[in-house]
């Protein structure tokens, strides 16, 4: 599978995953040294900067900001936001040492396109197999979660057996798993996002009309006890490095990615704060671990705005979906992209045109694996009573492991290894802060399987 997925990847050169996606692509002296790819906007399939901010705003923004109050009431308001901000801070500073290698090992004539480029660079065919089990589990796991998530709400209001709302789902997902371009992708994204913020809106608006009537103390200073908790739920709430190379490749401008990632990172962890203390301002020390647990209680006016939250976010997750399988659907189709594929985009037109009818049968495949992934999913949700510890633990090892973890190893191997400086390490400072967000990023995958399994 990673022979496959290491070496046939690399020619896929936009987040289509179709053979003639990126025939338009450039690179100049000036591109290669500032670490930067100049793209011919004249592919229709490459999306604009706004839509990659939708896509980017989507990929981060979910039902996970529902506990961060209860966080910030163990943790205390300034605490809380100090963990939230530095959580933020360094995710988005892994995701960015993820492009810098990317475009590092392109300099050095490598065709790096994925993740799992880069683990194969670095560790071979180990290292590509790791990170896309990684990021099959993560991503996958991901969905199912939304999937319990709207089947739990729709048999909640409606009294459908979780089995048949997870059913109802699935052919439009399966629809929706069949578009090639992140590009028309966004406006999936953006009913995502104007769902979740809707729903946001909603909480917010409750909040301050609880603020009114909560006398309990405000701590600033919780326990430190808190702290890991706090950075597990924080990470799983940014968790998206697996996004960030299939986003990064789909732009026009891709000199902007960078701009845009810290632009919505910035964003995500405005509205997380704010939500976190404003949740934790309304109600006080009775702060569940799920905010609109709290709201249930207020009587028959915010059983309905509850009701209106959830449905919101419901509708949000099912459009972010698709979003979240696309660097699962890349890595499967590596496993089916073939040699002769490759060998016919450097024919003419008219063997071109032979070569794609020939390659029927690979779309073929890949329009069965998309479906038969998004039904794995469904079973998944459908079929499985306690789906909890199992996503803790896939958030604990491979979050972890992708986020943290991995980023800083292979940017360490590619700058300061065997082809990088080497210079000695106690001679830079940089590198000592890499390994200890590795080391903090190793200790949270370990307290997260403890987590887990107790």
């Amino acid at each position: 599978m990673s022979e496959i997925t290491s070496v046939q990847e690399d020619k896929m050169q936009d987040v289509v995953i179709d053979p003639i996606a990126e025939k338009d692509v450039e690179t100049s002296a000036e591109d290669e040294e500032s670490g930067m790819l100049h793209v011919h906007t004249a592919d229709p399939s490459l999306a604009s900067d706004g839509k990659t901010f939708l896509n980017t705003l989507i990929a981060f923004l979910g039902s996970g900001v529902l506990g961060i109050p209860f966080v910030f009431k163990e943790t205390g308001i300034l605490l809380g936001v100090f963990t939230l901000i530095f959580v933020a801070s360094i995710n988005t500073f892994c995701m960015l040492l993820i492009v810098r290698c990317k475009y590092e090992l392109r300099k050095r004539g490598e065709e790096v396109n994925l993740y799992s480029d880069i683990g194969y660079a670095v560790m071979g065919k180990a290292g590509a197999c790791v990170v896309n089990i990684a990021i099959i589990f993560s991503q996958t796991g991901f969905c199912v979660s939304y999937l319990i998530f709207i089947a739990t709400n729709v048999h909640a209001y409606l009294g459908v057996p979780r089995e048949a709302a997870v059913a109802i789902c699935l052919p439009l997902l399966i629809v929706f798993s069949l578009v090639r371009h992140l590009k028309q992708l966004a406006y999936a994204a953006l009913v995502a996002d104007i769902m979740n913020l809707t729903g946001l809106a909603v909480v917010y608006s409750v909040d301050f009309e609880f603020m009114a009537y909560n006398d309990d103390q405000i701590k600033f200073f919780g326990v430190i006890s808190s702290l890991p908790f706090f950075f597990g739920v924080a990470s799983y709430c940014f968790e998206g490095v697996g996004m960030v190379l299939p986003l990064e490749k789909s732009m026009r401008n891709k000199q902007n990615f960078s701009t845009i990632l810290i632009a919505t990172m910035v964003i995500i962890t405005t509205i997380y704060a704010t939500f976190g203390i404003c949740g934790y301002l309304a109600f006080g020390e009775a702060t569940k671990d799920v905010l609109t647990l709290n709201m249930e209680n207020g009587g028959e006016k915010f059983n309905f705005l509850t009701i209106l939250v959830n449905v919101c976010l419901c509708v949000g997750l099912f459009f972010t979906y698709p979003l979240m399988l696309v660097p699962v659907f890349e890595i499967m189709q590596s496993w089916i992209h073939s040699p002769n594929t490759e060998e016919s985009l450097k024919k003419d037109d008219v063997q071109r045109s032979e070569s794609l009818a020939v390659n029927r049968t690979s779309h073929s495949r890949t329009t069965c694996l998309r479906s038969g992934a998004v039904l794995l999913t469904g079973l998944v949700a459908a079929g499985v009573p306690d789906f909890g510890p199992f996503i803790s633990f896939i958030g604990a090892t491979c979050c972890s492991l992708l986020a943290y973890v991995l980023p800083t190893f292979f940017y360490l191997h590619i700058f300061y290894g065997v082809n990088g400086e080497n210079t000695p390490w106690y001679h830079d400072y940089y590198r000592i802060g890499l390994l200890l967000i590795g080391a903090l990023g190793v200790a949270s995958m370990f307290h997260g399987v403890l987590v887990a399994l107790i």
